[in-house]
């Protein structure tokens, strides 16, 4: 698993500060779409960051082991409900 996360950070952050810009790595949750900033030298398993064994995807330590639900499955579920409530008239 260490190997899957840090060759699948997801991007690159970079912080302004008194010293200067600062670059991190950063991973982006596959289920709620949280950002999580991984700081030089750390693991990200460290600061939160783990894996889904549903979906296979980066997940925050807010998600883990929530069970599998990722953020564009959601979105089509919302949307589908959005669509039943208004054609059976209970939303405009």
């Amino acid at each position: 698993m260490a190997k899957l996360l840090s060759q699948e950070a997801g991007g690159v952050v970079e912080i302004a500060g008194p010293d200067g810009v600062v670059e991190m790595a950063a991973s982006t949750c596959e289920h709620c779409n949280r950002i999580t900033v991984i700081p030089p030298q750390a693991k990200a398993e460290d600061v939160g960051v783990g894996l889904c064994h549903g979906c296979m995807r980066l997940v925050c330590k807010h998600c883990a082991g929530q069970g599998c639900r990722p953020i564009e499955k959601w979105c089509e579920q919302q949307e589908a409900r959005g669509r039943m409530l208004r054609d059976m008239g209970l939303s405009t």
